[in-house]
């Protein structure tokens, strides 16, 4: 990130909270304590803070802002044209495509239609600030984040803002809205599904380290845990050389943990990934269901393999259409407490799950 984009959030963030702590700011801004502490010498050089021991200040007789969002809000009900919403989605997603469709539905809803600006980041989370940064800097009124991971920084922005399939953590998150998929009970679905069926010792494979992947989890183990299975074996793409490719290699490694694990079932976090095994090879290895039930989590490819996906499907356009209209909500009252939404996704049974073999 730019050098005047760290001093701008920094002092953004000095306004609205009075003072700056360096250990906060190396989060936030994902750069080096070194880095901030420079910083922090020039805008006090400037006479824009005021340095002190671990932060800065603002200088004597400055008053910090008043309330999130100061200045882009609007009276609680009052009838107004809509702002301008800027969305900040991840590279090559269908899965926020979904989302953001479920946006614009809202905003084609009003008269006149609400004015939609979008940046696409590629997971860097440096990169996710700036570009936050440049969509109020183009004009937007509020914000839908969906960055590369949980943030501290997005009420620190200027404006009202929900994140979309994220949330923060810590202090920060009393502070900041979200609407988000409850993945961790889609998991559950997943897992109790398969433990009717009879299995008992159910794997699971994750994309990796992504907010989606570690709720996915998440709830695979509470469910596990809840359920007395054990030996319940959890991959991770890293943990298999050569992904994301899908090659021999990947799908034999995968087919000998499970073998050695005697899994009779698997929950794969893609759908995208659950469709790349059985097109590699996959059904070589076991005969699904018959020898290896599969949910995929996600069902935007599902139903259209053969055999089809058993899939947890995520309310994603639901979720697009709640955060735009809670956004809408903090614009009209920007002192209105945050909210944190956790929509619930259902379970699709098709042909890829089955009664567990005996072992």
């Amino acid at each position: 990130m730019l050098a005047a984009r760290r001093h701008a959030l920094i002092l953004r963030l000095a306004r609205e909270r009075g003072s700056v702590q360096v250990a906060e700011l190396v989060g936030i801004l994902g750069v080096s304590d070194v880095t901030v502490r420079r910083d922090l010498d020039q805008l006090a050089r400037s006479g824009q803070l005021e340095k002190v021991h671990g932060g800065a200040v603002l200088p004597p007789g400055t008053e910090p802002a008043a309330g999130r969002g100061t200045g882009h809000g609007r009276d609680p009900g009052e009838d107004t044209e809509l702002p301008v919403i800027g969305a900040l989605i991840p590279k090559s997603s269908y899965y926020f495509n979904r989302v953001v469709d479920g946006v614009r539905r809202v905003l084609r809803e009003r008269e006149p239609e609400g004015r939609l600006l979008v940046a696409v980041s590629d997971y860097q989370s440096g990169q996710d600030l700036s570009l936050a940064m440049g969509l109020v800097d183009s004009g937007a009124q509020a914000l839908l984040l969906a960055p590369t991971d949980e943030v501290e920084w997005a009420g620190a922005l200027g404006v009202p803002a929900v994140l979309v399939e994220r949330r923060s953590h810590g202090p920060a998150a009393t502070a900041t809205s979200w609407v988000r998929t409850d993945h961790e009970t889609g998991a559950g679905l997943a897992v109790r599904h398969l433990h009717e069926l009879g299995h008992r010792r159910i794997a699971v494979f994750a994309r990796g380290e992504t907010p989606t992947s570690r709720s996915v989890l998440s709830g695979f183990e509470q469910a596990a845990e809840a359920l007395a299975l054990t030996d319940c074996p959890r991959v991770v793409g890293t943990d298999l050389p050569g992904w994301p490719t899908w090659g021999p290699e990947q799908i034999d490694d995968l087919a000998g943990r499970l073998r050695a694990a005697e899994a009779t079932a698997l929950l794969v976090h893609s759908d995208e990934d659950a469709l790349a095994l059985l097109q590699n090879g996959f059904a070589n290895r076991f005969a699904v269901p018959r020898e290896m039930s599969i949910v995929a989590y996600d069902d935007e490819f599902s139903a259209l393999t053969r055999p089809a996906l058993t899939a947890v499907s995520p309310p994603k356009e639901a979720v697009g259409e709640i955060a735009v209209r809670t956004l809408l909500d903090l614009v009209r009252d920007p002192a209105a407490p945050a909210r944190h939404v956790d929509v619930s996704p259902r379970l699709i049974v098709r042909e890829s799950t089955g009664v567990a073999r005996t072992l």
